[in-house]
């Protein structure tokens, strides 16, 4: 009797060893597989979504200068050749007029600024979580981004509305609800702190996207920069082995899937009304994210309807932050920032709710604030050295 348990005991293990076994090979399949289909896709679509090169003569409406500042002098002739570039993003005032270490400043401020409106948001999606599912969350969200937004027919008409890649605009919000549905599956299977670890791999992939699709040149230095925010994440977190999954993989593409659309953001942000990039994206979003949403559809209370307005203000707020950042500098240039989000998190919860940052915290902001400012003193030298070269060539 006794062998016979030990050897049930003995398939049983094996079994489940087995069926484990199974299940990691069909996720790392799952990411290589999205991984594929997400550069594939950048390939043979790249035409219909302008990724493709300028024909000769023509500017590129995406510069790539492989410093920090985003094409200043492109996008001064953008302004000159054409009157009707004043509504686009690219033609903010006096960005040709600033310095190199000015725009670095400008652009990564914006990107800091996206942060503290999202911590907030965060905090209201958190607390309707309690009682509204996450998609129908995301569909109220971008739902009410989109209609506060209609007010702006009556100011600046139509013309502020229109777009000639609309199909962009679909791909932009299919690439959000994905992120977010990939990321609340990731949520339910693994520790909160182990999802945020594996979330924060996104500058590496936004890094190669950049590189690969928008000819950035992502020095050495940013790259590094990257890793060591990351390595401050890890121990910010502190997630064990233990606590991950191979199902968990599903988070890279969610990871992947937010890095493409920072560069759909990066691109477009000169080429766009600002007015279509958030209202045609939050459109597009809240559809796709009904089609999980409606099934498991809850009344909402009246008293959540001012926080559901809040988190459509603030969903505009976060994304023109954003691509005003990426007006000034390279996509690529504001990855390792991303690490500062944690600090910025820390700051808020010891100013507003009195908490007191962790041990690890500390220990974390300790990698991540240097490596931040380290980052910060070369691309500013680089691309004053780079213009002070071109003012040379010129003058020769």
């Amino acid at each position: 009797i006794f062998r016979s348990r030990e050897t049930g005991r003995a398939v049983e293990e094996e079994e489940q060893e087995a069926r484990a076994m199974a299940r990691r090979s069909r996720s790392v399949g799952t990411v290589f597989v999205g991984s594929a289909v997400l550069f594939l896709g950048a390939s043979v679509l790249k035409d219909q979504l302008g990724f493709a090169a300028p024909p000769g003569g023509q500017i590129s409406s995406t510069p790539s200068t492989g410093g920090t500042l985003a094409g200043t002098d492109k996008l001064l002739q953008q302004q000159q050749s054409s009157s009707s570039s004043s509504g686009r993003v690219a033609a903010a005032a006096g960005v040709a007029d600033l310095t190199p270490k000015q725009a670095y400043i400008t652009g990564i401020s914006w990107y800091l600024m996206h942060f503290v409106v999202s911590i907030g948001n965060d905090g209201i999606m958190k607390f309707l979580g309690d009682s509204l599912p996450a998609f129908q969350i995301v569909c109220l969200r971008f739902s009410a981004a989109a209609v506060v937004l209609l007010p702006v027919l009556l100011t600046k008409g139509r013309e502020a509305f229109k777009s000639a890649r609309l199909f962009m605009h679909a791909v932009r919000g299919l690439l959000l609800a994905v992120g977010i549905g990939l990321w609340c599956m990731g949520l339910h299977m693994m520790p909160f702190a182990s999802c945020v670890v594996i979330n924060n791999t996104m500058p590496f992939f936004k890094m190669a996207f950049a590189q690969a699709i928008l000819g950035e040149k992502v020095g050495k230095e940013r790259w590094l920069a990257s890793l060591a925010g990351f390595i401050g994440c890890l121990i910010v977190f502190n997630p064990t082995a233990a606590t991950f999954k191979p199902q968990s993989l599903v988070l890279i593409l969610s990871a992947m899937c937010f890095a493409m659309l920072d560069i759909f953001n990066k691109k477009y942000s000169t080429s766009e009304t600002i007015t279509s990039m958030l209202f045609y994206g939050s459109v597009a979003t809240a559809v796709i994210a009904a089609f999980k949403a409606v099934p498991t559809w809850v009344p909402v209370a009246g008293s959540q309807l001012g926080l559901i307005a809040c988190l459509g203000v603030g969903a505009n707020i976060l994304l023109f932050c954003l691509l005003k950042a990426f007006n000034y500098v390279d996509a690529s240039a504001t990855c390792p920032y991303r690490y500062t989000e944690f600090i910025l998190s820390a700051i808020v919860g010891f100013l507003l709710f009195k908490e007191s940052p962790s041990t690890s915290t500390l220990l974390g902001s300790c990698i991540i604030l240097p490596s931040v400012i380290y980052t910060a003193l070369i691309e500013t030298r680089e691309a004053s050295s780079e213009i002070s070269e071109s003012s040379e060539a010129a003058a020769a």
